[in-house]
């Protein structure tokens, strides 16, 4: 009787292990559903996606946007800084489907408490570098993006 309990002490602390997700899989699955959310051209599930994936502490964060451009060797920059608001993380969703709609992911590595994902295609390569909280949910808390060739 006493190898059959231990067995079942056994057998539920193994599920319980299995269950639960890692801090790496969750921050895989945040990238990969936002990669799925950029193809989209729906305001409405841009604005769900950051409600539930990015930090509060993001969503009010400035955003700054540099463009660099490159012709014949000459090299121009413009800076943007925008206020931190939602409707500001929105409307750089929808730049980021218009120049990353059709794109693949190419590849996704951890690193540190951070994640890269690169997209290829349509057009279009970027490296997307996100920074995810240390503790549970492991929301996103910091983003930048370098586009490379594409629409701007």
């Amino acid at each position: 009787m006493r190898k059959i309990i231990t067995l079942i002490v056994f057998s539920l602390s193994g599920t319980v292990l299995f269950a639960q997700e890692s801090a790496q899989d969750v921050m895989e699955k945040r990238a990969r559903e936002m990669y799925r959310v950029i193809q989209l051209n729906d305001r409405e599930q841009w604005t769900k996606f950051i409600k539930e994936n990015y930090s509060q502490s993001l969503i009010d964060k400035p955003m700054r946007k540099k463009v660099v451009n490159q012709d014949d060797g000459d090299t121009q920059s413009e800076t943007k800084t925008t206020v931190g608001n939602l409707e500001d993380k929105v409307t750089m969703f929808q730049n980021l489907h218009r120049d990353f709609a059709g794109s693949q992911i190419s590849s996704i590595k951890k690193v540190n408490q951070s994640l890269e994902m690169n997209l290829s295609g349509g057009g279009a390569e970027g490296t997307f570098k996100l920074k995810f909280s240390d503790t549970k949910p492991y929301l996103i808390e910091g983003l930048g993006i370098e586009l490379r060739g594409g629409p701007r």
